[in-house]
């Protein structure tokens, strides 16, 4: 409804009260380079000073900014809190990243549109799960220069794709049905034939049509579709242009739309009688279903005004002689554009109080359900939090070991695991095919899914964090095995764990990661030296300096990459940062662009030798992957990467006493659920405070 995203714009619906003690609480914006220089982690803090620190209270828990729920955050709410599986928000705006990670708080900013969005979605959330029948059909139209194209520009109201491409959006389709896409377009006229487009579903053509018109015509198809989002598009696929003439063909698109479902009909949703568990018209009930749904949807009971407040939407709509179950219908879609929704609200009684104080039991609920599961609490959580057990730390310990052994952890992986380690960076990479003709899109995925079942079992089996560069064996099917000179490896269908042996194991033997840090015809020892200093020793080197030139894609003739960088990086102004990332991306030049294994580089021997900064020698990528799970900064970025996530905050210099007694926790070789538990019962997840941050002079 129109009236409900206005409502929500203007801050006016229940529990909005954001001028408020609800106020969007930044933490710090400053740049990393304002910062100071963190300590050196292989320098630890003596043990003495560190019981001291803790005693005084001079770990600093810091605060975090209110915190949105990034994409993947809603999606997996409304699943829970409703049953809804259309994810929603993937038609949302992208959400930014900050220190690597899209749950970063302080980056994950509201605009007008979210609110439009939130307000949309809402309507269609509640609408489906009280749907009792029949769904009317709706139309949902697009306007061209609205959506743009992946080529082309506007032109008046109309978007003009002078040459082939697609204009496409993702649709939410409510339910199972038959639904019919139209386009309104006309063609510019050249040469001997008519435009031909095409109407697509998830990048599929429906159907292709001759667009011979030069006026505005409707064209349209009729298809059955699943509910859930789908993108839908219109292509341009005959481009034709002669300077000589001069001719060109264009294509012109106004609007496309879908209409549907057609006669759709189902059975009660299941979800209705969970939230509706009365339907009398009167005030107790309209209290219990906004108690009841509202406790759930905002992660902490409702107070009596905010209950009152929501039910004025029912006296409202009883006023207008609506009914009951409209005026319901609206104060659930205002629990929905509630900030108390969209936000992980956590309240400071004092903004300015620098005190640190524990989270209540609701918080930190949600802060462990969105760390482990990027979701709302379940049950559990709820009645425990109710019980007031969730400060106590073997509570905390069962319910990490409950929660990792549940499905929905596997969402750490998705948007941890996923994002540190670059998992779906290979689906966008796209080498030149006349160097690499044995590469597509079936090898990338292939290449995906090794690196998360791999990362899977790390996980599950609370392997130490120096397997993930030094476990001997990988998860592989047939084309990897194939890829990767595995004879008798991944013969049977799908994937298996295989051992390994020679140089290749560990994260960095993965094709995937080698893949995304390389160049469309060659690999790139500077991409790669430079992703292992930042992901796996939290050593970010500095920018290249103005006006210096990039290497050449094209590989030279007569001489091997390596001899051409260390030529280029003789330059003084290059030689500090790339002695830094240079040898590291040198000890995996045996691996090629795709991550297949090689042994001569343009006619000549691969040299996978380095020398680190601090004058260790290796030679091949094993050595190369010991010296650096035998970096004390290895396991202190580790942490560091997952208290990050953890904590939706970058983590900066004021927190090194805390990494500190972490890592002093953990003791040698701890594995990656003892990471997580001791994330979890650190004193800056669970504990914040108001005022400002530590001054940086």
């Amino acid at each position: 409804m129109r009236r409900l995203a206005i409502l929500a714009a203007a801050g006016l619906l229940a529990g909005c009260n954001i001028g408020g003690t609800l106020e969007i609480q930044r933490g710090d914006d400053r740049e990393p380079a304002d910062l100071e220089e963190p300590r050196d982690p292989t320098e630890p803090v003596d043990e003495d000073d560190l019981d001291v620190l803790v005693e005084q209270e001079e770990i600093d828990v810091v605060r975090v900014t209110l915190h949105r729920l990034n994409r993947a955050e809603y999606n997996n709410t409304v699943r829970d809190l409703l049953g809804d599986t259309t994810r929603p928000a993937d038609n949302f705006p992208d959400d930014d990243f900050g220190y690597g990670f899209n749950n970063i708080a302080d980056v994950l900013s509201l605009s007008p549109l979210h609110i439009e969005m939130y307000a949309n979605s809402a309507e269609t959330l509640i609408d489906s799960a009280l749907a009792g029948g029949a769904i009317d059909p709706t139309t949902q139209r697009f306007e061209a220069e609205t959506v743009g194209g992946t080529v082309g520009s506007a032109s008046g109201d109309v978007w003009n794709l002078f040459s082939n491409g697609t204009i496409e959006t993702v649709v939410q389709f409510p339910a199972d049905g038959e639904y019919t896409f139209r386009a309104s377009m006309r063609q510019q006229q050249a040469g001997p034939d008519d435009a031909l487009s095409s109407i697509t579903l998830n990048g599929v053509p429906l159907e292709t049509f001759t667009v011979s018109q030069t006026s505005l015509t409707v064209f349209e198809v009729t298809v059955e579709v699943d509910a859930g989002a789908h993108s839908v598009g219109v292509t341009f696929e005959n481009d034709y242009y002669d300077p000589s003439v001069p001719a060109d063909r264009n294509l012109y698109v106004d609007w496309f739309e879908v209409s549907g479902p057609v006669g759709a009909t189902g059975e009660p949703s299941p979800m209705r009688a969970q939230i509706l568990t009365c339907e009398t018209d009167d005030a107790a009930c309209t209290a219990e279903v906004i108690q009841g749904f509202g406790g759930r949807a905002w992660r902490r009971p409702l107070d009596d005004t905010e209950v009152a407040r929501l039910a004025e939407f029912v006296d409202l709509a009883g006023a207008e002689g609506l009914g009951w179950e409209t005026g319901v219908r609206l104060a659930l879609q205002a629990i929905l554009v509630s900030p108390h929704f969209i936000f992980r609200v956590e309240l400071d009684p004092d903004l300015e109080d620098p005190a640190p104080r524990p989270l209540t039991q609701y918080e930190i609920a949600s802060r462990l359900s969105y760390f482990l599961w990027s979701t709302m609490p379940d049950a559990e959580l709820f009645t425990l939090a109710a019980e007031g057990r969730l400060q106590e730390e073997a509570t905390l310990r069962a319910q990490v070991v409950r929660m990792l052994d549940d499905p929905k952890s596997v969402a750490l992986i998705d948007n941890f695991a996923t994002q540190w380690l670059f998992i779906d960076v290979i689906r966008d990479f796209e080498p030149d095919y006349t160097i690499f003709p044995d590469f597509d899109a079936d090898l990338a995925e292939s290449m995906r899914h090794e690196t998360r079942l791999f990362f899977e079992e790390l996980l599950a089996e609370n392997a130490s964090i120096t397997d993930l560069l030094l476990a001997d064996y990988t998860y592989i099917d047939s084309r990897l095995a194939s890829h990767y000179g595995i004879g008798g490896a991944g013969e049977s269908e799908g994937f298996q764990r295989t051992n390994l042996s020679g140089e290749r194991r560990g994260l960095l033997g993965h094709a995937g990661l080698l893949s995304s840090l390389s160049f469309p015809t060659r690999t790139s020892p500077v991409k790669r030296g430079a992703w292992v200093l930042g992901n796996m020793l939290c050593a970010h080197p500095p920018a290249p300096p103005p006006g210096v030139e990039n290497l050449p894609m094209e590989p030279g003739s007569g001489a091997t990459l390596r001899e051409q960088m260390e030529a280029h990086s003789s330059d003084p102004a290059c030689s500090a940062c790339h002695a830094q990332m240079d040898p590291i991306g040198f000890g995996m030049e045996s691996y090629n662009a795709i991550g297949a294994w090689r042994d001569v580089d343009n006619g000549q021997p691969v040299d996978n030798t380095g020398t680190m900064p601090d004058g260790t020698n290796f030679a091949g990528p094993a050595e190369l992957a010991q010296i650096l799970a035998d970096n004390p900064r290895y396991e202190h970025c580790v942490t560091e990467k997952l208290m990050t996530y953890g904590l939706g905050r970058g983590v900066e210099y004021y927190d090194e006493p805390q990494l500190d007694l972490l890592l002093r926790e953990l003791g040698d070789d701890f594995g990656f659920r003892d990471l997580v538990t001791e994330v979890v019962l650190s004193p800056a997840f669970r504990m914040r405070r108001g005022g400002e941050l530590p001054d940086t002079n």
